[in-house]
């Protein structure tokens, strides 16, 4: 017995906690997002051989790891009552290794499936020969163990027999537990053959298999395909766990087994009569009453065992803390998302109120002010702007310059605009006392637009939406790459200055090793002559993140961050 308590605690720990690690590591990329989490290194490709889970009622990646977690936690706590009761307490290793072994056998199936009708071997590398064939040795090696285990687990278990001088009495599984076999079975069931449809229904949809057999492609669009695939899931999970062991997963925690009239396993037959009496409408309630149907009609019994641990209604505790557990991981990622993405909003915002503020109080001829106006009714009309030509003293002159309705506006659209009217412009003067109390005090004067004025002597006020600096530098980058080899990691990038005189100083990388094969100090080129840096030490799998520090012709320091994944790429001002 010493041998098979070291082998089953060791065995639990170990697949529990490299499970609990993966699964960790895989909510973390989860929650990181896609665009900061794409791959998983290769050490860890190959520690997830060695998880033998794949739960899930979806194929939404981002609930990918719940359940999975939730069975290795079990685990994990289960081995630990092993362990602290010297082996007695085995109802929640019990549940998950069974869990275990139908899961190795229907990936088994699966896999056997995929190479036969689906892979095609002449187009794999030996890299992914090597992977496949090591996935079927951990699977066979992960039903080793759970058989093994399951087996020690029932060796060690008697049938719950009250003798007294009159009659032998066998201690019947109350109603109760019945009722939450059925729900833990009809679960684990579920959570089991869902990804193995799901899989089968892509690869299948994916491949020439179906092209190639009509009258299958029909069947399996038919409801006759559904209720095929429901039967045919109920005679692996319930004969395949009763005929070795006697009890499914949900039997295993309530230390209950199937038993013949004679207090015995019953035979293979028995069991399978068992299971087709399953099938019958509504049996999963006929054991409200006296005997269940598949139990009466196969004259079998499901029975307790004498209980080496503690009491069964304890495990109770487990529910309320799944619940809670998975509330969180459902929502909670959504309303995470949400929170950060209102916490970044409100950070836009309150640089851009500060940014206003200190273009606003400080006007100079190189300002282009873009504007929303209004009506009498108060309804936004045109997008339009103006640009300070002079100050004299408190006097302003600027032109009035007439943008396209519902036109999307950045620095770009902005000076085009102004190089087409510049010459035709009508020219209005302002206050620079009025102009300089513009400035939003906060977000909601930004937004609200409290803060107008008439600019243009038309009797219609408007409100300041952004400033731009004509004499400021303005970025846009272009990543590019002169192959197809994405291992070399080396790609192209073109820097194109759309605003005023710009020199790069430095450019900092915030988390990556790219090299930037550049010197500095850099002059910018015009637009019709980008910039071309190259780049080493690429990574085309993550989110890079750099800084540049480029100063304009009069020395003031401007930032851009640059956001690029693959060949695509985002570049903005640090306000």
């Amino acid at each position: 017995m010493e041998k098979n308590y070291r082998f089953i605690a060791i065995s639990s720990l170990a697949i529990s906690l490299i499970g609990i690690f993966c699964c960790s590591y895989m909510f973390y990329g989860t929650w990181k997002g896609s665009s900061e989490f794409n791959t998983i290194p290769t050490i860890l490709q190959f520690l997830f051989f060695f998880t033998p889970l794949n739960l899930n009622f979806t194929n939404n990646f981002d609930h990918l790891e719940i359940w999975n977690f939730v069975f290795y936690v079990l685990l994990f706590i289960g081995g630990l009552q092993f362990i602290k009761t010297k082996g007695r307490e085995t109802r929640l290793i019990g549940f998950v290794f069974s869990v275990i072994f139908l899961e190795s056998i229907i990936i088994l199936v699966q896999s056997l499936f995929y190479k036969v009708f689906i892979i095609k071997w002449a187009e794999l590398s030996s890299l992914q020969i090597f992977y496949s064939t090591f996935g079927t040795v951990t699977l066979v090696m992960f039903f080793y163990i759970s058989v093994r285990i399951l087996k020690i687990i029932k060796s060690q278990k008697e049938v719950d027999i009250v003798q007294t001088e009159s009659k032998v009495t066998v201690t019947d599984t109350p109603k109760w537990q019945r009722f939450f076999h059925w729900m833990i079975d009809l679960t684990v069931m579920s959570l089991i053959f869902t990804p193995l449809i799901l899989a089968l229904a892509y690869s299948l949809m994916k491949s020439d298999f179906l092209m190639k057999n009509e009258a299958l492609a029909m069947f399996l669009e038919s409801r006759w395909a559904l209720y095929f695939l429901v039967i045919f899931f109920i005679f692996i999970y319930y004969p395949l766990s009763e005929i070795l062991f006697g009890s499914t997963p949900a039997k295993f925690l309530t230390e209950s087994r199937v038993v013949n009239s004679k207090a015995e396993s019953p035979d293979s037959s028995t069991i399978f009569v068992r299971t087709l009496c399953r099938n019958i409408p509504f049996d999963a309630l006929s054991f409200l009453g006296k005997r269940g149907w598949h139990d009466s009609l196969s004259e079998t019994y499901v029975v307790k065992e004498k209980r080496t641990g503690f009491k069964t209604n304890r495990l109770l505790w487990i529910l309320p803390m799944l619940l809670i557990y998975l509330l969180g991981m459902y929502f909670g990622k959504r309303y995470y998302t949400e929170y950060k993405a209102n916490v970044e909003y409100k950070k836009a915002n309150s640089e851009q109120v500060s940014f206003l503020k200190s273009e606003i109080k400080n006007p100079n001829t190189s300002q282009f002010f873009v504007l929303d106006d209004y009506n009498y009714y108060g309804d936004k009309i045109l997008n339009l702007g103006f640009k300070i030509e002079k100050i004299e003293g408190n006097n302003i002159t600027i032109k009035r310059i007439w943008g396209r309705p519902y036109a999307e506006v950045d620095f770009s659209y902005v000076k085009d605009l102004y190089e087409q009217q510049k010459d035709t412009a009508k020219t209005f003067i302002i206050r620079k006392d009025l102009l300089v109390k513009m400035f939003p005090e906060n977000e909601t004067e930004l937004f609200d637009d409290t803060k107008r004025m008439d600019y243009f002597e038309s009797g219609i006020e408007y409100s300041i939406k952004n400033v731009y600096d004509f004499n400021g530098p303005f970025l846009k980058a272009q990543v590019s790459k002169d192959d197809n080899d994405y291992t070399n990691k080396k790609v192209t990038i073109l820097i194109t200055n759309l605003g005023g005189s710009a020199t790069v100083t430095d450019i900092k990388n915030q988390n990556n090793e790219m090299k930037w094969k550049t010197s500095f100090p850099l002059k910018l080129n015009k637009l019709n002559s980008p910039t071309v840096i190259q780049i080493e030490n690429y990574d085309f799998t993550k989110n890079n993140v750099s800084k540049i520090e480029v100063l304009d012709s009069l020395n003031k320091k401007h930032s851009f961050i640059i956001k690029t994944e693959g060949l695509t790429n985002q570049i903005s001002e640090v306000k």
